[in-house]
């Protein structure tokens, strides 16, 4: 009997620490009216371990390190707000929605955000400078694989994905298709597409852009389109439905990369509108709303400059 009693404790235990659990869920709905929890039995990631979880938030956030290296590439304006005034409320999705696709995507088990965040934005904006003549799928695979800057599966930074798209360029998804969401791993960089018949074009941009103001990230956004951005996870962002988040209950599980589409306000409540990179089955269709300026996130705008196509 004490044997079968102790099983039980561990099991509940082990129960309260996965970060899909009803004791966040229900702290959640006691807390807040802004935003609101999945319950756990209907939550995509009820049956992912803790160390999956994690595993998949793999940016690393280091604005220090981004100003140095921003430096290097000749970036010097990171806290310039714009000279023009910015609306309350904008969405890419509206201004570019009936030319551009905005697909979401979906990482999988693999700490990949920085490079899907990166992608995602630079393919919104080779979209919207073609006037919806590109709406090409570019390969995040070669990203993870072949920026040796960052780490694969185990994270990378934001800026430095974008100082290798100015500098080498990524082929389309059909010549290097996405892999490490399945195996966990990047590793082999590769040269040639998968399909020898594929084109092995690459595609750059120029003038990789960083900025740590509110203001300088919407001037930009509405002048050219989404930028990556960074947050930092708590437990309870698991748990995300609808609304607008803010962090309520649970530790920290890591640094997430994003992309970053607009902005608005409800009942007096500032929010960013983000895309996220786990499937279109999480949150409000694959997207979130948070809370601007008291949270960790929509406090950095990463991004370049497409070479026509």
């Amino acid at each position: 009997m004490k044997l079968l009693i102790c099983a039980v404790l561990l099991v509940s235990v082990a129960l309260a620490s996965h970060p899909i659990n009803k004791e966040i869920v229900e702290e959640i709905k006691q807390a807040t009216k802004l935003w609101t929890p999945t319950d756990p039995e209907e939550n995509i990631f009820r049956f992912h371990h803790t160390e999956t979880l994690v595993s998949m938030l793999g940016t690393k956030i280091d604005h220090e390190r981004d100003m140095e290296v921003g430096e290097d590439m000749g970036i010097n304006d990171y806290l310039e707000e714009g000279e023009n005034s910015v609306p309350s409320s904008f969405d890419s999705r509206e201004a570019w929605g009936d030319i551009c696709p905005f697909n979401i995507k979906d990482q999988g088990a693999c700490g990949s955000c920085w490079a899907f965040g990166a992608i995602e934005a630079f393919e919104d904006r080779i979209c919207i400078q073609s006037e919806g003549k590109f709406t090409t799928d570019l390969s995040e695979q070669h990203l993870v694989s072949c920026d040796y800057v960052g780490m694969g599966c185990s994270g990378g930074w934001p800026l430095s994905a974008f100082g290798y798209l100015s500098l080498m360029g990524v082929p389309s998804e059909e010549c290097q298709p996405y892999y490490s969401g399945q195996t966990g791993s990047a590793w082999g960089c590769k040269s040639k597409c998968q399909d020898t018949n594929d084109s092995n074009k690459r595609y750059r941009c120029k003038y990789p852009w960083m900025n740590f103001t509110n203001k300088g990230i919407k001037a930009e956004i509405m002048k050219n389109g989404p930028v990556e951005t960074t947050m930092m996870v708590y437990e309870d962002f698991m748990s995300y439905k609808e609304g607008i988040y803010h962090h309520v209950a649970g530790k920290l599980l890591g640094g997430h990369a994003i992309k970053l589409v607009g902005w608005g306000v409800e009942e007096g409540v500032k929010y960013w509108i983000m895309a996220n990179s786990w499937s279109e089955n999480w949150g409000e269709n694959g997207y979130f709303r948070i809370v601007e300026g008291n949270s960790s996130a929509g406090n950095s705008g990463f991004s370049c400059t497409p070479y026509a196509y």
